[in-house]
């Protein structure tokens, strides 16, 4: 009987799994180990420790060893196939369609009406606010002090006298009339609102804005204001003439504010326009302040009858541009700068203005009776002049 041989100890089988794999494999091995289910031998720990690690091999050197296995790209988790991600992009891109949708239609819900009603409240009180500023109410810097002369009754031969600014709060308290009346029940929903409340607030904003540039001397900004101001309030008026108003309460509410306001911007503007072309030294084909003095009265005078000539006669845009060409006249004829011709030139234009206004409120007036007393006629009888009981058309 032969002697039996110890036992030689094999090499595992070559590993057939990944290393991720074989490495969770030793994990039960080390937990049997450790609670004593199984044993590994001595040689079998010495060729795991020996083994290179192949999930930590990097380079070309480890790419190309002999017997070395490839490691595998970490697992990022499965990535979804091509045509769920597309449609869940497309889910999303829905999903903020949505959102955007919703809020354009809340917008859309909004009353326009309403709208308009709130922000030419909130741009009168903040103009109001902003002028009392301007005019150094608040402690800041007046703008009748400004550098460009504009409020200077001696700045230019078209300049008025001092009391001539004091129009703006009769301007501003109007507006306040108008922003009130626009919130009563049978106004709200006004056709003639809907667009003139747009215009006043452009007007408001520009105006303001004028008086921003005045205070800080920008000769050229303010002259593009206070014309693109008297634009704006150009087609205000139209907008009225198209919206005739209905009662007298609307005429003195709505109309009379805003034809202050276009006859003062008139005035403004002229006045502005001198100020800056005699600050900047301007003096076109030479032909001296006093000529130029005498076009721009024409001018103003011109404008303000066409306009006057419209509508009922616009007698709010009379007043206002013939309360700022009066107040010219005693300036040149007593003031520094002193010009008989100014004076005399707008001393006629008032004249022609006064006329030329009331002269077509009075046409519109007769033609407004006649048609009155034709559509009443209408409805009476005709007259029998014969006195026998007999129908007037019965006689040959």
């Amino acid at each position: 009987m032969s002697t039996p041989t110890p036992p030689v100890p094999r090499l595992p089988n070559k590993p057939t799994s990944s290393p991720a794999a074989a490495q969770d494999s030793r994990e039960p091995h080390s937990s049997s180990d450790e609670t004593g289910h199984g044993q590994v031998s001595p040689a079998l720990e010495r060729l795991r420790a020996g083994r290179p690690k192949i999930g930590l091999a990097s380079g070309p050197t480890a790419e190309h060893a002999p017997g070395s296995i490839a490691a595998p790209a970490p697992d990022a988790g499965p990535r979804p196939p091509a045509g769920e991600r597309r449609s869940a992009s497309r889910a999303a891109a829905r999903r903020a369609a949505r959102g955007s949708s919703t809020v354009i239609q809340s917008v859309r819900s909004w009353d326009p009406d309403l709208v308009r009603r709130i922000a030419v409240t909130m741009v009168v009180i903040g103009l109001t606010l902003g002028t009392a500023n301007a005019a150094g109410a608040f402690g800041g810097p007046d703008i009748r002090e400004a550098s460009l002369g504009t409020f200077d009754p001696a700045a230019t031969l078209v300049s008025p006298a001092f009391p001539a600014p004091y129009l703006w709060l009769v301007i501003g308290t109007g507006l306040l009339g108008y922003t009130a009346h626009q919130w009563l029940p049978s106004q709200r929903r006004s056709p003639r609102h809907r667009v003139l409340g747009w215009l006043v607030v452009a007007s408001l904003l520009v105006t303001l804005a004028w008086a921003l540039t005045l205070q800080q001397a920008n000769a050229t900004a303010s002259l593009v204001l206070i014309w693109l101001l008297v634009v704006l309030l150009l087609g205000a008026l139209r907008w009225l003439n198209r919206y005739p108003a209905q009662t007298r309460t609307e005429a003195a509410l709505v109309d009379v504010p805003l034809g202050l306001f276009l006859g003062w911007a008139g005035v403004t503007a002229v006045v502005h326009t001198g100020a800056v072309l005699t600050v900047l030294e301007v003096d076109w084909l030479g032909w001296g302040a006093q000529r130029w003095a005498l076009i721009g009265v024409i001018l103003l005078i011109l404008a303000a009858m066409a306009v006057c000539m419209t509508d009922r006669g616009r007698i709010a845009v009379a007043m206002a541009v013939v309360w700022g060409v009066t107040l010219i006249v005693p300036e040149r004829l007593f003031g520094d700068l002193q010009s008989t011709p100014v004076a005399f030139a707008a001393g006629l234009g008032v004249f022609f203005l006064i006329i030329s206004a009331g002269s077509r409120r009075h046409r519109v007036d007769h033609a407004y009776r006649r048609e009155l007393r034709a559509r009443q006629m209408a409805t009476v009888a005709p007259i029998d002049f014969y006195d026998d009981g007999e129908p007037a058309g019965s006689q040959l």
